[in-house]
């Protein structure tokens, strides 16, 4: 099986969480009024770019910043978030708010910097693991057995195995591959990008081969929707993501380091 880096697995999960970072902000109890992207390239006086995850204009009037954290916050990241505040209100000339939601804190928590004499700049850190992943999962059957699933749920899906669980993460991918097969109101392209998070948590997670691939079987399980063969999930999920690492500023030899494939194997999924 191949196996995928750590920085591919990062900018990949920070590309897809994109799709419903609504939703997952609203699950993780950050609450936005959106109303439109700003650009999230910021250059500063000496010509440094900085890219931001997500940037946008809060219909109650200020920037929000929202990044994704797969790491503990240090120093370094928080002067790294200074400085996207800065950048953002001297462009957009709006207050920022920052928050950083965390796969791997512990808990929600809040770090205060002063800004200057009279000002403290604050960073909301809202941490996964500090909701309960089995209330979530329970949830979510339930609301599969209604015929409900929303959006929330959809992001709660591609994140619950970062919650708070006595389960292992091996344990949680067998309920939630289960899950996702049972649900049978669904738009095929939904269904596709969560089989393709499911896929690449096993590849980043499982160590064992014969469990791995005993859970990508059940991963392309579905019925009339889903027909495909681990290979082609895996080949449209990388052309996916590698288009979206090149809009994104990476180099194609970037990508094929980080992916560890052959540029002509690449350059074969970009066709």
């Amino acid at each position: 099986m191949i196996q995928i880096s750590d920085k591919f697995y990062d900018k990949a999960f920070k590309l897809q969480s994109i799709k419903h970072f609504e939703s997952l902000c609203f699950n993780c109890g950050i609450f936005i009024e959106f109303d439109h992207f700003i650009n999230s390239e910021l250059v500063d006086d000496g010509g440094t770019t900085y890219h931001m995850d997500i940037a946008f204009v809060d219909r109650r009037g200020f920037i929000a910043i929202v990044e994704f954290q797969s790491s503990v916050v240090t120093e370094d990241d928080v002067d790294r978030f200074m400085k996207y505040a800065v950048l953002t209100h001297l462009r957009e000339g709006k207050n920022v708010h920052i928050y950083v939601i965390s796969t791997v804190e512990e808990h929600d928590r809040v770090i205060k910097r002063k800004w200057n004499l009279f000002n403290e700049f604050t960073i909301y850190i809202k941490s996964l693991k500090s909701i309960d992943g089995n209330k979530t999962l329970n949830r979510i059957k339930q609301r599969i057995k209604n015929n409900e699933v929303n959006n929330e749920d959809i992001a709660d899906l591609e994140t619950v195995i970062f919650m708070k669980s006595e389960k292992s993460v091996v344990e949680l991918l067998w309920e939630i591959a289960t899950l996702v097969n049972s649900i049978e109101n669904i738009d095929g392209n939904e269904l596709y990008d969560l089989k393709m998070f499911l896929e690449m948590y096993v590849r980043k997670f499982v160590e064992d081969e014969y469990e791995a691939e005993k859970l990508m079987e059940l991963i392309e399980m579905k019925k009339d929707l889903y027909h495909r063969t681990v290979d082609t999930i895996m080949s449209r999920g990388e052309a996916k993501i590698i288009n979206n690492l090149l809009e994104n500023g990476f180099t194609l030899d970037e990508i094929c380091a980080m992916v560890n494939l052959e540029k002509n194997y690449v350059l074969n999924l970009l066709k």
